[in-house]
């Protein structure tokens, strides 16, 4: 919120007196599953996300928990890019590694071409007044058939900084694409769509092409469709006040696949999270609270928070009956405490002073801290309707950021058992349950 390689063959208790309420067992088998090969990265390639959301709802099935409607799910459509099939990035006779050596942006026209020319400057070039159109006319001959590589100078200077973002959005040289060679690749995302669709933007280790090859090999495809999915929806009825919600929520879909070589596994996010709401799920279904308590799954969060802003423009429960929404995210690691997103206002202070509290107590985290609101997860448009808070944790052991090294063997559950109690603790304490 924001080291694995495959093949895809066929091509397809409560918590009084300090009880410990959860163990990490659940968390890491629901952690593993998810960020699996067999789950694509869930995205929309390969159905990735439709398959982590039937693990979802076959496990809401087995804690008893009640649906919204016929099943678990609602669907949703948005728009979206599937990266499927071949997948090859070639310097002579080495293929690089996608994901490690170099990363497709998602918005990429497909390219397959076994020998395109590749023409070469750098960024810092490309910021000097009439640079472009001075290379473009040298190039002109062959400009449109060939890849140009510009190597990031990385200087930080302003120019720079703009002519990079600028390529984002359009293709000044009018080439097939544009690769951009740095030291350290960018974070995938998947939210971004140009203004033209009808160039590849790739971006690679520099040190790959320290022997300026005039021709490499590309090959990859990648489709842009309305892509149908679902947020996954459950609930336990409350034992007296069944109209009012307790909500806790985390989104489930990841960044997918890089065709049929590399995929992204987000461990840490948001597989984690979704552990976490799911074992709440398990424990709320065995010890049944005073109010109803739902459990959100949402699609599309890394696509720009998309199901979860259509759950609120289509809520399958009042908005206004939620009186707390707690969003999970990056839920491993946690040796330096818990962050406290949109913790300061007048419906959530008195719950942020709660849950500080009883930290301070019962010595389950070195610290929680508090920031205000931001658009940087699912708890953004509940906190327009309803007190809404987003959790994730400070420091530990986890794996990469949106790349390919998030994986299940990289996440840190040491604190799990103290954060997922802490929760509990403080939402029937603040609750009365």
């Amino acid at each position: 919120m924001k080291k694995v390689t495959f093949c895809i063959l066929a091509y397809f208790g409560v918590l009084s007196c300090n009880i410990i309420a959860q163990d990490s067992t659940l968390a890491h088998q629901i952690i593993k599953q998810l960020s699996s090969p067999e789950m694509f990265g869930r995205g929309c390639s390969y159905g990735g996300d439709k398959i982590a959301a039937e693990f979802i709802s076959d496990k809401c099935k087995e804690f008893n928990l009640k649906s919204f409607g016929n099943n678990y799910f609602q669907p949703l459509s948005y728009p979206a890019f599937k990266m499927e099939g071949e997948c090859h990035i070639k310097i002579g006779k080495k293929e690089l590694a996608p994901g490690k050596d170099y990363y497709i942006e998602v918005f990429s026209y497909p390219i397959k071409e076994k020998k395109i020319s590749v023409l070469y400057t750098t960024s810092s070039a490309m910021s000097h007044p009439d640079s472009l159109q001075l290379f473009v006319n040298k190039h002109k001959r062959n400009i449109n058939n060939s890849i140009v590589y510009i190597k990031n100078s990385e200087s930080g200077s302003n120019e720079e900084k703009t002519f990079l973002n600028s390529i984002r959005n359009r293709n000044p040289f009018g080439s097939k694409g544009i690769i951009v060679g740095q030291k350290q690749l960018p974070m995938a995302v998947t939210s971004h769509y140009p203004e033209e669709w009808n160039y590849a933007l790739i971006y690679v280790k520099d040190s790959l092409f320290d022997k300026y090859p005039k021709h490499i090999s590309i090959t990859f495809n990648n489709e842009p469709l309305i892509h149908n999915s679902q947020n996954v929806c459950a609930y336990i009825e409350g034992s007296k006040v069944a109209d009012s919600f307790i909500v806790f929520s985390a989104h489930y879909d990841h960044l997918g696949s890089i065709g049929n070589k590399a995929y992204y596994p987000g461990a840490h996010d948001n597989a984690s999270g979704v552990a976490a709401v799911l074992d709440l799920a398990k424990y709320f279904s065995q010890n049944k609270p005073k109010y109803s308590v739902a459990f959100l799954f949402f699609c599309g969060e890394e696509t720009g928070l998309i199901g979860s802003h259509y759950f609120t423009q289509n809520p399958l429960i009042p908005l206004n009956k939620i009186k707390m929404f707690v969003n999970i995210d990056m839920f491993c690691g946690g040796d330096e405490g818990i962050m406290i997103v949109n913790s300061k206002t007048e419906q959530t202070s008195p719950f942020f002073e709660t849950i500080t509290k009883i930290n301070s107590t019962n010595n389950y985290l070195p610290q929680i801290k508090g920031r205000p609101n931001a658009a940087n997860s699912d708890h953004y448009f509940f906190s327009q309707h309803c007190p809404a808070i987003f959790i994730y944790t400070m420091g530990g052991k986890y794996g990469g950021y949106h790349d390919i090294y998030d994986t299940c063997d990289t996440c840190g559950l040491e604190n799990y058992e103290k954060m997922i109690n802490l929760i509990i603790k403080s939402i029937e304490t603040y609750f009365d349950l």
